[in-house]
């Protein structure tokens, strides 16, 4: 298990090394990996042309975190933590590294990886809107409310124009049983058209708040 902060550098053994060149093949399976996986169009396609890069590349971190990502994606989070784990050892310094270790330790039940990955992401991640909403979904997830709704001001702060922040900080002054302060997320956003009557009314969550006063009218 990765020690977080106390990254060890990757071995000789684990070489090639991240910062050592691919080759043209190589790069052509990886960015065709990565087109699979950020079109949806194939989470199988971006799998098999990841594992192409990982067996020339074993130490590569890019493709680490991508495999990591499409393990999640296929439900296979206690393999997602090892590529996740061996991501950051290779990319002590990406933020976006330790969101999906993160990710991957919380769905495999390592609670306390999980927390530390939250820590150590929230110490890299800066101007990264998206990011910082992952962070808050996974701080939510261990019920670590007031982390969550920090990451989420944060996001809602740097893309205000997102409804996605909005939605997530509304949804998690809810789950600490601040209504109202929910409301007024929601209202906010209504007003400035950034945010969907029809998103709040089909919420698992949010649509508990559509007979609230405040809304009722802006929701019809």
């Amino acid at each position: 298990m990765v020690l977080l902060g106390l990254a060890a550098p990757v071995t000789q053994a684990q070489e090639p090394r991240e910062s050592s060149v691919r080759s043209r093949e190589m790069n052509m399976q990886l960015r065709r990996a990565e087109t699979a996986w950020k079109s949806g169009a194939s989470i199988l396609e971006a799998k098999i042309r990841v594992d192409r890069v990982l067996k020339a590349r074993p130490g590569d971190g890019k493709a680490r975190k991508l495999r990591a990502q499409v393990l999640l994606a296929m439900e296979r989070p206690q393999e997602a933590l090892q590529d996740a784990e061996a991501a950051v050892l290779a990319l002590p310094e990406d933020g976006e590294a330790y969101v999906i270790l993160c990710e991957a330790a919380r769905l495999s039940g390592e609670q306390a990886l999980a927390e530390a990955a939250l820590d150590r992401a929230a110490e890299l991640i800066f101007e990264d809107a998206a990011l910082h909403l992952r962070l808050s979904w996974n701080a939510a997830q261990m019920n670590l409310l007031d982390r969550a709704e920090a990451f989420a001001r944060i996001a809602s702060a740097m893309a205000p124009d997102d409804p996605a922040a909005h939605y997530q900080l509304a949804r998690v002054f809810l789950m600490k049983a601040q209504e109202e302060a929910a409301v007024a997320v929601l209202v906010r956003g209504l007003e400035a058209q950034v945010l969907d009557p029809a998103v709040i009314r089909q919420d698992s969550l949010l649509q508990q708040l559509t007979e609230n006063p405040a809304l009722t009218q802006r929701l019809r």
